[in-house]
């Protein structure tokens, strides 16, 4: 009986809201494209491919620098080696295509120059000798003056289209490939050909989707570029595009926690439950001390007191509806919500619609959020194809920081992130329990 008033509940809410229309189902989204990637048209831009990102390498970063953390056997892809050989076969084709290629490489500027790992060396194998190299302190390369003015001389030339792989596939990847939507490329993203620490890609791939990206496996790239076949792309989601490309900003941005209440945190359904909680714990964090500035909402129907289990920012507003909030949101000239912690299939269909009625959108952090009745994985398919932007903890993280060694942080945001790391509570997102 109680499953027949949900579902007459939730037939009733989304005819109410009249959201029917703006749905688009797998079924309708595109399968596949005729294309030739040809030396012409194309180009191919390897991200990050860095001995240092290789998670079960000696050079792995936080090897290096974090010696005190265990890396989680589990953490470490299966695919981690796959990945980087066809990142190297892609290379390879492209060289034997005199097809236009660019890597990256991030890194630290010291007193002694630049600190940062040597590629992959079976990619570096793999690169004809023309091969542009770009040194880069942004995640999104796109960013950088030279880099930007590289994609610009490709598109001056006709080159229309860009193949991006490399690493990490939620962070600098995803980042610059949105980057290269922005300045009009048409982007191919070779789905099997990045690797990152975070294996749950899906919500990055999702993303990428919306924004327009082609997703497809390395050998149906290749293939394409040998101009063999119709390019099939893998993998697709029920996920509808974007009318404008999301790219996060914290400084237009608002935190909205639902039902962060113990009663409510001990009843939350999730089928890794236990992996949520070093995400909710560096997200108090940043919002305590980081991002205090942005505005902080807590979403709790019965009222009830935010978790002392969980830091949150010390100026959250308490409302029992969605509706204030947004009230709030839009008097202070925010554009952006991220979505986190306990709430229903129904009342984040709420928030969601309201958010986007409110020309506010709504970024859903997968891996910090709990359903108050199902995995909420069950049904956030159905929220992005409203408009929601699918993002994670790392991820959404990591685009607010922009560049490493924070260097677009203002002198008091720096301050706040010492204040931060020297509580010694922040677990970093790289050693993070595997969360599917």
């Amino acid at each position: 009986m109680k499953k027949s008033l949900l579902v007459l509940s939730l037939a009733f809410g989304l005819s109410a809201c009249n959201i029917d229309d703006r749905l688009q189902f797998a079924s309708e989204t595109k399968k596949s494209e005729q294309v030739h990637l040809s030396a012409e048209n194309t180009g191919l831009l390897i991200i990050d491919a860095q001995q240092g990102y290789v998670m079960d390498s000696d050079d792995f970063w936080v090897k290096v620098f974090y010696p005190q953390y265990e890396i989680p056997a589990q953490n470490v892809d299966p695919q981690l080696h796959s990945s980087i050989d066809r990142i190297a076969q892609l290379a390879q084709k492209a060289n034997e295509l005199n097809m236009p290629t660019t890597i990256t490489y991030e890194a630290f500027e010291t007193d002694l120059g630049l600190d940062y790992t040597p590629y992959i060396t079976r990619i570096e194998q793999a690169l004809d000798e023309n091969t542009q190299s770009y040194f880069k302190q942004t995640f999104n390369s796109t960013l950088e003056a030279d880099i930007h003015a590289a994609m610009k001389a490709w598109s001056d030339a006709g080159v229309s289209r860009v193949i991006v792989a490399g690493a990490e596939t939620d962070v600098c990847v995803m980042q610059t490939v949105l980057g290269l939507k922005k300045m009009g490329f048409d982007v191919y993203l070779a789905s099997d050909a990045t690797f990152s620490t975070e294996i749950y890609e899906r919500p990055t791939f999702k993303r990428l989707q919306q924004a327009g990206v082609k997703l497809a496996k390395a050998s149906e790239i290749i293939e394409s570029m040998a101009a063999k076949d119709k390019l099939i792309f893998s993998p697709r989601y029920a996920v509808g595009t974007r009318d404008e490309l999301y790219q996060g900003d914290r400084h237009k941005m608002a935190m909205i926690n639902f039902n962060m209440d113990d009663t409510s945190l001990a009843k939350a359904e999730h089928d890794n439950k236990a992996a949520t909680a070093p995400r909710f714990t560096f997200l108090g964090l940043e919002q305590e001390f980081l991002f205090s500035y942005m505005p902080s909402f807590h979403v709790n129907k019965k009222g009830k007191a935010y978790t002392s289990k969980y830091r949150k920012n010390a100026h959250v507003v308490s409302y029992k509806t969605i509706d204030p909030v947004i009230a709030d949101i839009k008097a202070a000239g925010k554009t952006q919500a991220v979505i986190s912690g306990v709430v229903s299939q129904l009342g984040l269909y709420d928030a969601v619609y309201k958010l986007i009625e409110a020309d506010i959108t709504p970024v859903i952090l997968e891996d910090a959020l709990l359903g108050s009745d199902v995995d909420p994985i069950h049904y956030l398919d159905y929220i992005y194809q409203l408009g929601a932007v699918p993002s994670a903890q790392k991820s959404h993280g990591y685009e607010m920081y922009v560049e490493i060694q924070l260097g677009d942080f203002t002198e008091e945001e720096i301050a706040a992130y010492y204040q931060m790391i020297a509580l010694n509570e922040v677990v970093i997102p790289e050693v993070y329990p595997r969360l599917r």
